[in-house]
């Protein structure tokens, strides 16, 4: 055995060495079944919907038995900081690298390095552009274009709209601009009067909402998800005057669509789940086990309002939450986490004990 054992050795030195002679990468040795390393990179820290993703991703690979640990770098940073990012988790030897990219194409060098490696890499939340790659997200397309629909509607069809964007280069922005737009030229009488950027952050949200709102000047606001803020705005500078607008499944966006639904707000709701990270999570791990997964695989956003969707509503509010908490808890089908194993884990930076 020993003697076996020594030839055996001998001849992956001899094959490692030729192959580096001949320019052939080299890959490491393939992940054990019930063995798997995840990483993730994460280009924006300290949002509350980027932390429950996180928590997802860590939550559904702890649930599937087959994930030794789970590795994430999140921070606030450019593309070439997440780049490192990810060649950090590549030479960190992980099986696969669940990606949430702040722009489509930025991080396409380093991507490749990780694929030509045997490594599955996920697109999570946002799109990219890079090949070999899997991507997991809400239908931004359809989600702006649903929004925009619903909206319209509640206009009826007439008037100026105040149009709340996320950050400008970012894929899911890209996308959900499409369907948005799309959608709303085919309304004559609607026009967008007013564009502008939040960079998904609530205080700059807040900030515009305070400066651009005036009575009369629009009839509807859609909102890329910094939603509840600008409700909030309307009470003082519209005099509880309220207009349609459109949010995301935010705490105390859907908590304010139920209060002040007898009032006459209209609140349009289009869910995007933060829990998507458990989905790419569940992703991965197929891709590891060797199962064919579709290159794309999207959740199909819809519009809810009080007066269609009440239960719904009601049901999806989490009183235990923070206001931004994405509240959706599970996706059938795509998810096996409950609410309290998603809960345990605190923030991205932390072990999955204690709670959010």
């Amino acid at each position: 055995m020993k003697l076996i054992s020594k030839q055996i050795k001998t001849a992956v030195a001899v094959s490692a060495a030729l192959a580096l002679v001949l320019g052939v990468s080299v890959f490491a040795v393939p992940a054990q079944a019930n063995n798997y390393k995840i990483g993730v990179s994460n280009s924006w820290a300290g949002n509350s919907w980027r932390e429950t993703m996180v928590c997802a991703i860590k939550a559904e690979a702890t649930l599937s038995g087959k994930v030794a640990n789970v590795t994430v770098l999140s921070r606030n940073t450019d593309a070439a900081g997440q780049s490192a990012d990810i060649r950090t988790l590549k030479t960190q030897g992980m099986n696969a690298i669940i990606v949430n990219s702040g722009d489509p194409a930025a991080n396409n060098a380093a991507i490749k390095e990780a694929t030509d490696a045997g490594i599955k890499v996920i697109a999570v939340d946002n799109a990219i552009t890079a090949p070999n790659t899997t991507l997991v997200a809400n239908d931004q397309v359809e989600y702006g274009r649903v929004g925009a629909a619903a909206l319209a509607k509640a206009m009826k069809y007439k008037g100026n709209v105040l149009y709340m964007r996320g950050a400008s280069g970012a894929g899911a922005d890209t996308d959900r601009d499409a369907g948005f737009k799309a959608e709303m030229k085919k309304h004559k009488n609607i026009k967008i009067t007013k564009e502008v950027f939040t960079n998904w952050d609530w205080a700059t949200g807040g900030t515009l909402a305070n400066q651009l709102l005036v009575p009369g000047k629009f009839q509807g606001v859609w909102t890329s998800g910094i939603d509840y803020n600008i409700v909030t705005a309307m009470t003082t500078k519209l005099k509880g005057k309220y207009i349609p607008v459109v949010g995301s499944d935010n705490n105390e966006f859907m908590k304010l669509t139920q209060q002040l639904a007898p009032k006459g707000f209209v609140g349009i709701v289009v869910p995007n789940p933060a829990i998507v990270g458990g989905y790419a999570a569940k992703v991965a791990i197929d891709l590891l086990d060797g199962k064919m997964v579709p290159a794309k695989n999207l959740l199909a956003p819809k519009a809810l309002t009080y007066a269609a969707n009440k239960k719904e509503i009601d049901a999806r509010i989490v009183a235990t939450q923070e206001a931004t908490f994405s509240a959706t808890l599970s996706l059938p089908g795509k998810t096996t986490f409950t609410p309290s194993q998603l809960f345990r884990c605190k923030a991205p930076q932390d072990s999955n004990d204690g709670g959010r």
